[in-house]
């Protein structure tokens, strides 16, 4: 997904050199086997500095077209070797991952310290990731040495984008297939402390994405009794406070997140 400008020259990479269904979007290199081991010790080594650093966890984002998903993907990992072709080759690097980030954990923590994967359950692209299986993919992850699992959808009760007949939320059916091994985070367009109620009812966990952006003090706000003074929307006059520039500030625009209004028509302040 990023480009050559940004990466200082250098083509990005991925599973496969395919490139995304997006516009302006560069063909990737695939990566050398070495390289995916290589990229496999990466992530112990991130985990290993975030339990020096101090942190509870680490989250593994195998979702929203990060490298993990890439791999798992039939759309962006068209390989014919160990690391693609067959659903099991293409979890494979996905477990690696986990298996890689759990043994640094025992080797450095001296305390508890959560690890935890996070997914995207579908595809739009053909061939890509669909609902049969994500579900072949938690049947693995439920008994792999991870602390939960978070599931990254634009809305909580979002159905099926590809099996337009299906009316049960995947993250009813994701519950049901999980059969209480892992606890479940799920998030989605929830806003209020009502909305989130609601959900915390169904699921075990309940994150804020975009609305923690508008109102980092949110979940203190609300254990004091005080949501009426939650903020809902970003204008361009809370950039500043929030400590958002004007180029983020235009991607949450475009994404639909809590923006009041474009830049060019509600400041004079330079973009």
């Amino acid at each position: 997904m990023s480009n050559s400008k940004i990466l200082r020259g250098q083509q990005p990479v991925s599973a496969s050199a395919i490139a995304a269904l997006r516009s302006d979007s560069e063909t990737p290199r695939a990566l050398t086997k070495d390289e995916i081991l290589q990229t496999i010790k990466d992530f112990g080594q991130a985990t290993r500095r975030a339990i020096q650093a101090g942190f509870d966890g680490v989250e593994l984002h195998g979702a929203n077209t990060y490298l993990m998903q890439q791999f798992f993907s039939p759309h962006s990992n068209r390989r014919t070797d160990d690391w693609g072709g067959d659903i099991d080759k293409r979890m494979r690097f996905g477990l690696a991952v986990i298996a890689e980030a759990q043994r640094i954990i025992s080797q450095y923590a001296q305390r508890p310290f959560i690890l935890g994967y996070r997914i995207s359950p579908e595809e739009l692209e053909t061939p890509g990731i669909r609902f049969d299986d994500t579900l072949k993919f938690i049947d693995v992850l439920k008994d792999q040495p991870i602390d939960y699992l978070h599931i990254s959808l634009g809305h909580v009760w979002q159905t099926s984008l590809n099996d337009h007949s299906a009316t049960t939320p995947l993250n009813e059916q994701i519950k049901a297939r999980l059969q209480g091994k892992l606890p479940m985070i799920v998030v989605g367009a929830i806003k209020t402390p009502d909305e989130a109620e609601k959900v915390a009812d169904s699921f075990d966990l309940v994150a804020l994405g975009h609305e923690s952006i508008a109102e980092p003090n949110w979940v203190e706000k609300v254990e004091h009794h005080d949501e009426t003074s939650i903020r809902y929307a970003i204008s361009p006059d809370d950039l500043d406070e929030l400590g958002i520039q004007p180029p983020f500030y235009s991607f949450l625009l475009g994404m639909g997140g809590p923006t009041s209004v474009p830049l060019t028509t509600a400041t004079n302040k330079p973009a």
